[in-house]
């Protein structure tokens, strides 16, 4: 039966009260159900400091015990009961019904299940409910990936867009046509496909020559154990609101307007081992609450054009490294890319570019002010000089943003 936002709000409220320490503190004394705007707001640093004081069930009860991916921090502990399992299950089902697939799919998932990773298992979970047929290949092997099309003949893939694209140069030096394959969709995540204005960005549109198929983004996050899924019309991750509630604050904690970017705050409901109120990710994008084009009427969110604490002040403009990446991005002579940033005084960061590729520093230059109106500094740096900045060791995920600002001299990245 579908619940009201009303009713999701109090169990939720009455539940985190009764049953984690966490919210059993703060919540002390407090009856009624407050509004929800009242409930302070939960940021990383305070979940990762009382981090098991959010486990509202006895130990007994948890069936799996994953970890974030620590980008921004320490990586968390989270926990799951089997009915949070289950709801896991539910969201990747809507979520990949959003993007069509059907059990007359078979869909490969590239994408890693080990190293106490959530998101392949959620995929995985997701799958099996639709009743897809499933090809698990991970992300290690773009050969493998490349095997498995030839002989199982997949509809869709699951992905890390970089990962999709280094398939598609393997597949290009073998001198197999994607094109001609029986892949018609690549689901990715953890990556940008498209810009703030809904269009593929070069990745998106990279991805989608090289393979024939169409790109369909999600967005998630392990605290929420939640994702959210672009349908065919690609504007947006639709929410599913029985599950998870969000708001879009600005600096000061006040909601946006529709259409308007800010930093996604979020209230998970439903969920047993471990419910957070009012979570900011750190994550910036715009709400859309208009109905889509597809029929749905659920809000959908825009694309991430970058984290809260990642913005740069650089000579008195403000801008995220995604509008940095993005040209860098455009560039077919750029191979590989890492954006350093450095804190130079209170009112301006040290940003530096390290490229490899044989493209001239001056046209580089060029393109960032014209696309970002500030020109950071550009060197060129080996492939293995980018590559050890891009995934070092124990990391889970390849950046293109290193933030040294916070660090001491001599000190490493996030």
């Amino acid at each position: 039966m579908t619940k009201t936002f009303d009713q999701l709000w109090a169990e939720t409220f009455r539940y985190a009260a009764e049953c984690s320490p966490f919210y059993r503190e703060l919540f002390r004394g407090q009856k009624a159900v407050p509004a929800l705007a009242n409930v302070p707001l939960l940021d990383k640093p305070t979940l990762s400091e009382r981090n098991l004081d959010f486990l509202c069930v006895p130990r007994e009860r948890v069936v799996e015990i994953v970890t974030t991916s620590g980008t921004t921090g320490n990586p968390l502990l989270w926990m799951l009961t089997e009915a949070d399992v289950k709801r896991l299950a539910v969201n990747e089902q809507i979520s990949f019904g959003c993007a069509g697939l059907t059990a007359n799919d078979t869909v490969v998932v590239a994408v890693a299940m080990d190293r106490c990773f959530m998101a392949g298992q959620a995929y995985w979970l997701g799958l099996r409910e639709i009743g897809c047929g499933i090809v698990r290949t991970g992300a290690t092997s773009p050969l493998l990936v490349l095997e498995m099309i030839q002989r199982v003949q997949p509809t869709a893939i699951v992905g890390v867009p970089s990962f999709l694209r280094i398939v598609a140069e393997k597949a290009r030096e073998a001198g197999l046509d994607l094109r001609k394959t029986s892949v018609r969709k690549l689901i990715c995540i953890g990556e940008p496909i498209r810009d703030a204005a809904f269009r593929l960005n070069h990745s998106g549109a990279t991805l989608e020559a090289a393979w024939g198929a169409k790109v369909y983004s999600t967005y998630g996050v392990t605290e929420l154990a939640n994702s959210l899924c672009e349908c065919e019309v690609g504007q947006g991750g639709h929410l599913h609101d029985q599950q998870l509630h969000l708001e879009i604050l600005d600096d000061a904690g006040q909601p946006v307007a529709d259409g308007e970017v800010g930093e996604v705050v979020a209230t998970t409901f439903g969920v047993e081992a471990m419910p957070v109120i009012r979570y900011r990710t750190g994550d910036c994008a715009a709400l859309y609450r208009g109905k889509c084009a597809c029929g749905r009427t659920t809000p959908r969110l825009g694309p991430i054009i970058g984290r809260k604490n990642q913005k740069l002040k650089f000579k008195g403009t403000s801008l995220y490294p995604a509008t940095l990446a993005a040209v860098l991005e455009q560039s077919a002579a750029v191979e590989a890319f890492v954006i350093i940033a450095r804190k130079e005084n209170e009112l301006s960061d040290a940003v530096e570019v390290l490229v490899h590729g044989a493209v001239p520093v001056a046209q580089l230059r060029e393109a960032f002010q014209a696309r970002a109106k500030i020109a950071p500094q550009i060197r060129h740096a080996t492939r293995e000089e980018i590559e050890a900045l891009q995934m070092p060791p124990q990391a889970r995920k390849r950046r293109t943003f290193v933030d040294l600002r916070h660090e001491k001299v001599g000190g490493g990245g996030l």
